[in-house]
């Protein structure tokens, strides 16, 4: 089938996808009503005023004042233009666009039959495992790791044993071989990439298979774990392991269970922690935490107890307190060295997170743990590791908090806490390349929207009718436009124009040629429609803007009547009374 028009493929995109189901990708959003609503993904916020009309297909922040359609959002999320975000949408629809520029279809092509070999790689690796007798070393080492056979196909595992069985299977599809080798599933001497490995599939959020990790079932194999190299569809610091899987279970729970290793994530679905996940073989970034906060704003850490453990814990802290997330840690008593153990070894998570400690808390009481208040030496060590991460808290009054606590914790006077202005440094990520959740270009708080060049009635008329064009034929035969405000006249007659040519559709289609504030009404309203947009409104609006507009001119009257008697015009302050008189006239009327 040959690729559409980019006008086509807009409208194929439009049909294909639902809003909400991308937005909530970004925002975890409640049904209210008739719309969607939740924090913005756009902006810190504590109170939601993110609002999604799934029936408009629309979106708008009532707290930064933007709003828009799915390209928009998208535009907005991933910071691309039109084409980027066009391009994005239609990978997820499958719609296939005009090419753009050299190699760009090509390289589309490449990422879907990556992900299509993986697919059925991880099919090829299920069916070895708990269909063949090949796929004995890999149920041994099932049975060994305590894991069910349930719960490994729920996984997805699978079991690669020696030779060339995945080569020979793909190439009886005649699917590329080549291809099979930049998916990192095959090696240039035609032997499988993975051999004698339980295998692990590593899925994005959508459950697709990007990658694998190959656990060895060779006693003296050096190498324990393998993982596929980085690919066109696979980037490691982008990904979270069982992420497709959690999603749920984090919604319901309003938190996610961040581990360190897969096997620890998987033992921990077969125990109940169902909304564990890992960081996929690499250190918590801040990619992997922008995901994340799609669906949660608070993160319960439980990462190995060793000196890497307690790095990466520290380095999660601090990434996500720096966009507003709870963290919590959770240590896990007794003398297991990672949740697969704990829970393997009869440990209940409940426990674990009973006594989880606010993150900062459990950095401060690491840091001071082997000082002593009896003893003054180790009281100025304290002060000083203290201070440290007190400098790294992104909250002035988190910090402030934090720090007289910290002076209980360890049984000191706060005052000897307190630091002299020159010695605070200012609050940063460990990573120079910090998150920033505002609209693009923008630093700090929702924007203040600015002035609006329309008056109140007029901008209230615009959004009633946008969510019920039928009302344009009372406005257009009852608003005398003639005698409004230049900027209310050309806003009116914008929107009567597009509702008379083809109704919504055609507000639609022409909505990015209206001024901004314009726009911004228009989606406004479709993300949380008027309380009221009845005739009687309708009428009541077009009654006060006709009033308003009297009103108006009849001031100008006075100020250019009071202006020619200043000046002794006589000829001025007749031909000004009579029309005074006529606006009289007319009120009266």
């Amino acid at each position: 089938m040959p690729p559409l028009r980019a006008d086509d493929a807009v409208e194929q995109v439009r049909a294909r996808l639902n809003l909400v189901d991308i937005a909530r990708q970004h925002a975890r959003l409640r049904k209210q009503g008739r719309e969607w609503v939740g924090l913005c993904p756009f902006h810190q916020e504590k109170t939601p005023s993110f609002a999604v009309n799934e029936q408009k297909q629309s979106w708008f922040c009532f707290g930064c004042q933007q709003g828009g359609d799915i390209f928009d959002f998208v535009q907005r999320i991933d910071k691309v233009d039109f084409p980027g975000a066009l391009g994005i949408l239609a990978e997820m629809a499958g719609v296939e666009l005009p090419e753009r520029a050299p190699g760009e279809r090509r390289r589309t092509e490449l990422r879907r039959r990556i992900i299509e070999l993986n697919e059925l790689a991880a099919k090829y690796y299920q069916y070895v495992l708990f269909s063949l007798p090949a796929g004995e070393p890999g149920r041994r080492l099932l049975r060994q790791r305590e894991i069910e056979d349930e719960v490994g196909r729920r996984f997805g595992l699978g079991y690669a044993p020696g030779g060339s069985g995945l080569t020979a299977y793909l190439r009886k599809r005649t699917l590329s071989l080549a291809d099979a080798q930049l998916a990192g599933l095959v090696r240039r001497d035609g032997l499988d990439a993975f051999q004698q490995r339980l295998v692990v599939p590593i899925r994005d959020e959508r459950g697709r298979s990007l990658a694998f990790t190959g656990r060895t079932v060779v006693a003296e194999e050096p190498r324990k774990y393998i993982n596929t190299r980085e690919t066109e569809v696979y980037s490691k610091s982008r990904v979270i392991f069982a992420l497709d899987l959690a999603r749920p279970v984090i919604e319901e729970r309003g938190h996610a269970v961040l581990m360190e290793g897969q096997f620890d994530v998987i033992m921990g679905h077969q125990r109940g922690v169902g909304n564990a996940v890992a960081s996929s073989g690499t250190a918590f970034t801040e990619d992997q935490l922008r995901l994340l906060r799609r669906y949660t704003d608070e993160l319960v850490l439980t990462f190995d107890q060793d000196a890497s453990g307690r790095q990466a814990t520290r380095r999660a802290i601090e990434l996500a307190a720096g966009q507003g997330l709870h963290v919590r840690v959770a240590h896990l008593p007794g003398e297991a060295k990672d949740p697969d153990e704990y829970l393997r070894s009869g440990g209940r998570w409940e426990d674990a997170l009973a006594q989880a400690r606010p993150g900062w808390e459990h950095w401060i009481r690491e840091e001071i743990a082997d000082l002593s208040p009896n003893r003054p030496a180790d009281v100025e060590v304290a002060v000083a590791r203290i201070h440290g991460v007190l400098a790294r808290i992104p909250v002035p009054a988190v910090a402030e908090s934090v720090r007289q606590e910290a002076a209980i914790w360890f049984g000191m006077d706060p005052k000897l806490l307190t630091a002299p202005a020159a010695q605070r440094k200012p609050a940063r990520l460990s990573s120079p390349n910090s998150l920033s959740t505002n609209p693009p270009g923008s630093n700090g708080p929702p924007v203040k929207p600015p002035p609006s060049r329309l008056s109140a009635r007029v901008a209230h008329l615009l959004q009633v009718l946008a969510v019920r064009p039928d009302a344009a034929r009372l406005a257009a035969a009852e608003l005398p436009l003639e005698a409004i405000e230049t900027d209310d006249r050309e806003a009116v007659l914008r929107m009567l124009s597009a509702l008379a040519e083809g109704g919504l559709a055609a507000l639609r289609q022409h909505l990015p040629d209206f001024p901004e504030e314009e726009r911004n009404l228009v989606w406004s309203a479709w993300a949380a429609a008027p309380p009221r947009c009845d005739d009687e409104l309708v009428q009541e609006l077009i009654e006060r803007i006709v009033q308003a507009t009297a009103s108006r001119r009849r001031s100008a009257i006075i100020g250019r009547l009071l202006e020619a008697e200043r000046r002794g015009d006589e000829a001025a302050v007749e031909t000004l009374s009579q029309e005074w008189a006529m606006a009289l006239s007319q009120r009266q009327g």
